[in-house]
Parts: C-alpha cells; sequence; structure tokens
C-alpha cells in the first residue's frame, strides 16, 4: 500500500525516480526498492516526501479509496495553447497596426514569422518547468531553424542563407546535449 502510493504520488508529480532521489538527497536506489516493497522509508523520509507532494504523511500510508481525478495534461495543454495564443495574438495585433499605417509595405506579415521563434521559446519555458523532454527538444530544435529564417526574411542582404549553415551544428549539439541528458538520468558520472 505504501509502495503503490510512493509511485501514485511521483508519478502524479512527474518526477522519475532519480529526479525524487535528488530532491530527497537519497539514491535512486533507495527509491526504487521503497517502490519495489523491498524496504520503507522513515518517518522524517515519509514527512520530507509527503511535504514535497503537498498531502499528509496519513495519505502516503492510507489505502486511497477513488484516486483524484488529475486534469493536469488537459489543463497544461490549455496554459500552453493560451500562451501561445497570446504570441499569435500578439503579432496579429503588430500586422494591423501596420497595415494601417503602411498598407504597401511588403513585409507587414513580418510579425507573423517572428511569432514563431517566440513561440517556441514559450514550449520551451512550459516544457522545462513541467519536464516534457522532448517537447523541450522539438521546440529547441524549431527555434535554432526559425531565428535563421527571420533574420533572413527581415533583412534584404543575400549572404544572409549562411546564418542557416550556423544551425546546422547548432542542430547536431542539441541532438547530442539531449542525448547527453537522457543518459546522464540514467548513469550519473559520480
Amino acid at each position: 500500500m505504501v509502495a503503490d502510493n510512493l509511485i501514485y504520488y511521483r508519478k502524479l508529480n512527474n518526477l522519475t525516480q532519480l529526479e525524487l532521489s535528488e530532491k530527497l538527497n537519497y539514491s535512486d536506489k533507495s527509491i526504487s526498492k521503497w517502490e519495489r516493497k523491498e524496504g520503507l522509508p522513515d518517518l522524517y523520509t515519509l514527512y520530507l516526501i509527503a511535504d514535497l507532494y503537498g498531502i499528509t504523511i496519513d495519505q502516503l500510508l492510507e489505502e486511497r479509496k477513488e484516486p483524484p481525478k488529475v486534469q493536469k495534461p488537459k489543463l497544461r495543454t490549455l496554459i500552453l495553447l493560451i500562451s501561445i495564443g497570446l504570441c499569435w495574438l500578439i503579432a496579429t495585433i503588430a500586422f494591423v497596426s501596420l497595415a494601417l499605417i503602411e498598407p504597401y509595405n511588403y513585409k507587414i506579415w513580418l510579425p507573423f514569422i517572428y511569432a514563431i521563434p517566440v513561440s517556441m521559446i514559450v514550449v520551451i519555458v512550459f516544457s522545462k518547468i513541467w519536464h516534457k523532454r522532448l517537447l523541450t527538444f522539438l521546440a529547441t530544435s524549431l527555434l535554432n531553424w526559425t531565428v535563421p529564417l527571420s533574420v533572413l526574411l527581415s533583412i534584404n542582404y543575400h549572404h544572409l542563407w549562411l546564418l542557416f549553415i550556423i544551425s546546422i551544428p547548432m542542430q547536431i549539439l542539441i541532438i547530442l546535449w539531449f542525448y547527453l541528458r537522457k543518459h546522464l538520468k540514467k548513469t550519473p558520472l559520480d
């Protein structure tokens, strides 16, 4: 029962065993042992876990009658979409303002191009907060390619396409960085 609750609340809070172990200053092997019902954390550690999750120690020790309904994924998606929508609302306002001020300017559509990397920054921030590594990787990659695109479309200089050459090693570094982080979580260096 305690082991099941430890697993349930850890997953409810989107933590891996390694992340929880770092927060508690325990090894991930200890967390795994508790969750496999091969041992129990001491009372003080139960207090720390309960405090971390915002619950009581009793909730860790009692059998859960009915799991609480969790709307986090839907709520998170809604928050992310609203935040991205605000970026595009600002881009639309800028577009309309430019269209009213300079109706014949052929670059009045640029706010929509700028909204793409700004949206990716918003996605990166939320995905880092929510520990969504794949989403962070995808948004970082899109940011890597849309920043030079924004610069290229903003400035009339024929050699700016060379900025995309910089994006190639940047993309390789992004891939390697996320690969390294994935493996460091599994096997710490020390």
